[in-house]
């Protein structure tokens, strides 16, 4: 339907004449443009929450090269449920080193940065900071001396001393689940005796999160913990702890389940990363039609791939909208 639209009088291009293409663009110039175009479509707030998270594209692993599997880092708006931005890294321990590299990309300003254990880190902590952004990062044994302080700190206080903390407990039922999570924070004076503040020097708080599970009768609990690098109150520590899983749920997923990202063996010269950004820019732009918000995504692309009257809407009417207010 795209062919009158476009213009393609000579019908639509060839797959060599798309992967030629994907092949040569500049992934740098690329992903600058991408982060441009959605710092356009949202008005940056104070408190925004931003998750950085990667993910495997294991059908583009190069067998003839040690088999690496690509992993693309990316990073989430999780207010408003858009891709902001990528960067690929080549094997699951090098996010450590892309991290600060995607976060030179972003605006982070006013932002609340969420990773889960493998950013917690102090290069990252800093990186955080030297940008004026703030984060709320998961401790886990790859921070051993204090990870093992601060679960001692929890475990040691008493119920009634707990119950002093700012907590806030939630529990949630339905279908045969119920699901108690519990969210405490601490900022007191004994926070330079737990973390060392001399090499995490922008932790202000610690936090402890207790998820409780009853599922048909079988009962499990996880205990996380995390460093916050201002004193958020428990009901933000809550949203953000809970809500950075969003880029794992609301992007990843959808990006195996409904394009297909796991699957694709694009992976010569920088297609990967070039595709993979333009399934972000699909994604997005599901997202961008007030008319159709209360639809699932798969219905969006349906709706989109097949009318060609929503699709003009989007593209002429929506989103122009949407720049024109965030621009006044």
């Amino acid at each position: 339907m795209l062919s009158k639209e476009l213009g393609l009088t000579n019908g639509v291009p060839s797959h060599d004449t798309f992967s030629d293409v994907f092949r040569s663009i500049d992934v740098g110039k690329f992903v600058n443009v991408f982060i441009e175009w959605t710092k356009s479509l949202y008005e940056a707030k104070i408190g925004m929450h931003i998750a950085i998270d990667g993910k495997a594209i294991r059908a583009a692993t190069e067998k003839a090269k040690n088999g690496n599997i690509p992993y693309i880092l990316s990073a989430f708006l999780c207010d408003c449920g858009i891709s902001i931005g990528q960067i690929k890294v080549d094997e699951k321990s090098n996010e450590i080193k892309g991290i600060p590299e995607l976060l030179d990309l972003l605006d982070i300003e006013g932002a609340v940065i969420t990773i889960d254990a493998i950013g917690t880190q102090v290069e990252i902590m800093n990186k955080i900071h030297e940008k004026k952004g703030d984060f709320c990062l998961q401790l886990k044994a790859n921070q051993g001396n204090c990870f093992d302080s601060v679960e001692l700190f929890f475990k040691d206080l008493s119920k009634a001393e707990l119950e002093k903390l700012d907590k806030i407990t939630i529990t949630e039922k339905n279908h045969g689940r119920v699901e108690k999570r519990t969210y405490a924070i601490y900022a007191g004076p004994e926070l330079e005796n737990i973390v060392d503040l001399e090499k995490f020097k922008h932790v202000k708080e610690i936090g402890m999160a207790i998820l409780e599970r009853e599922i048909n009768g079988e009962s499990s609990k996880e205990v996380h913990y995390h460093l916050l690098s201002k004193e958020f109150k428990a009901t933000e520590y809550h949203k953000y702890a809970r809500d950075h899983w969003k880029i794992e749920n609301n992007l990843h997923w959808i990006l195996d389940m409904h394009y297909n990202e796991d699957r694709c063996t694009a992976r010569k010269d920088k297609a990967k990363e070039n595709i993979a950004l333009l399934r972000k820019i699909a994604f997005n732009l599901t997202k961008l039609d007030k008319n159709l918000a209360k639809k699932t995504t798969k219905k969006i692309m349906i709706d989109l791939l097949l009318d060609i009257n929503v699709f003009k809407n989007l593209i002429f009417n929506e989103i122009p909208e949407k720049l024109l207010k965030n621009d006044q």
